[in-house]
């Protein structure tokens, strides 16, 4: 990867090694935010799908075990950058939009569960292929400032609803209960006290306001006995369990479902690199597309060996290190190992999902306003003349306004139709991708 200059500096680059005490904190840092992005998604699938306490538990571990193993393989073998993995929104959507349809068809949950296991190693296999053959490169190309803008900014817009909801601590306390005003009020709090500590003149209170705030959030909520009751730890250890559904078990239409699945997911792995090398300070070249895509491929693999919500980068990494100016990968890989750990110690698993998700979701919103601004910046680096502003309203608005949608509105077409036709983000992202290569493709000179 070549230097690239660029107006803000990081106080640690990729190479850099940071003291001890930095490293540490930064590693707690990176490990808080993994924890508070990705623990909502077991938990749900979990109640979905009809798992006993215990189950969920084991189910969250098996989350955390492969987050950390595979975030760790992509930063030594794949793309080599501090991009933490979680689950994808698309296959969280997936997971949920079939369980609704096979229960109405009288189809167990954990016949749909075995057979998304499938998917995923199919699918998997796929991306691998791909990666390999030098696809992902090809998908890197159209990746203009135009592209990545606005995938960025329907990114922040879609995911505003659901981190307002939960700042707001609705379905907090039970799953009917509204707007709580008490939870309300400290979230709110605790996202004016991170703005604070991020523009603060002393530099480690800046690197690390996220990490400040979530602990801050969680003492007062321990005070205040908001905390839930925190489920019995089988043992000490507990290793993941390969196949958490059963056997795997082939079905066309998930199979098929799946694969559409991994190749839209491509462009939010190209997004990912692509924003996180430029908070970075660093170009990336085409092999670490390649390396990335084929360490996705193998994520997806790991995924349905385990059976959990495939995995794929999180763009909010770049809003991480935009705001703690802290890109060295030690850090992140101490806090992969740590997340590995997490997922082998049953009673730390069971401690540290007891964070409560509304203080989660506050210190959230801080970096997803750094997303939001990544992506104005990149409208910023081209002339906002006729055609672009066409092609920008084209997709912002398209995409946008079909997250209005109902979903049961789009239930009269074949599932995975209804998904991506119900997916915001990916059909915005397509809008203004055809847009810009089709209707408006701009002549060679």
């Amino acid at each position: 990867m070549e230097s690239e200059r660029e107006a803000t500096k990081n106080l640690y680059g990729l190479d850099e090694k940071p003291p001890i005490s930095v490293t540490m904190t930064a590693a707690l840092q990176w490990f808080f935010i993994t924890l508070s992005s990705s623990l909502v998604v077991p938990l749900v699938i979990g109640e979905m799908y009809g798992l006993s306490p215990q189950q969920v538990g084991q189910f969250v571990q098996q989350t955390f075990f492969l987050i950390g193993l595979v975030s760790l393989l992509q930063i030594l073998f794949g793309h080599k950058l501090p991009i933490t993995e979680g689950p994808a929104g698309m296959w969280w959507g997936i997971f949920i939009i079939l369980v609704n349809l096979g229960t109405v068809a009288g189809q167990a949950p954990q016949e749909i569960g075995q057979s998304l296991e499938m998917g995923l190693i199919i699918t998997g296999i796929m991306l691998i292929i791909l990666g390999a053959t030098g696809f992902i490169e090809k998908v890197q190309r159209i990746f203009t400032p135009l592209v990545s803008g606005g995938y960025l900014i329907l990114l922040a817009v879609s995911l505003s609803g659901p981190v307002m909801n939960g700042m707001l601590g609705i379905g907090y306390f039970s799953k009917e209960s509204g707007v709580e005003p008490v939870l309300a009020m400290v979230s709110i709090g605790l996202v004016f006290l991170t703005f604070i500590m991020i523009r603060s003149p002393f530099k480690y209170v800046r690197s690390f306001a996220i990490l400040i705030s979530m602990i801050m959030g969680w003492l007062i909520y321990l005070f205040m006995d908001w905390t839930k009751p925190l489920q019995e730890a089988n043992g000490l250890f507990e290793l993941p369990q390969p196949f958490f559904w059963g056997p795997p078990v082939f079905h066309l239409g998930t199979v098929l479902t799946s694969l559409v699945t991994g190749l839209i997911l491509i462009t939010n792995l190209v997004a990912s690199i692509a924003v996180v090398s430029h908070v970075a300070n660093i170009r990336p070249r085409e092999e670490d597309y390649r390396r990335g895509g084929i360490m996705t491929g193998v994520a997806h693999l790991l995924s349905g060996f385990g059976g959990i919500v495939g995995l794929v980068p999180l763009s909010i990494s770049a809003g991480v290190i935009q705001v703690s100016r802290i890109a060295a990968r030690l850090p992140f890989i101490i806090a992969a190992i740590m997340l590995i750990l997490l997922g082998v110690l049953s009673p730390v698993s069971r401690i540290l999902a007891g964070l409560p998700s509304p203080v989660g979701y506050a210190v959230m919103f801080v970096t997803y306003t750094q997303l939001l601004g990544f992506g104005l910046r990149d409208f910023g680096r081209i002339i906002l003349d006729e055609r672009n502003v066409l092609i920008i309203g084209f997709g912002l608005l398209g995409g946008i306004g079909l997250m209005f949608v109902p979903p049961e509105a789009l239930q009269v077409l074949p599932p995975i139709f209804s998904y991506i036709f119900g997916n915001g983000l990916v059909m915005g992202v397509l809008l203004i991708i055809f847009m810009e290569q089709v209707v408006f493709r701009s002549r060679p000179h």
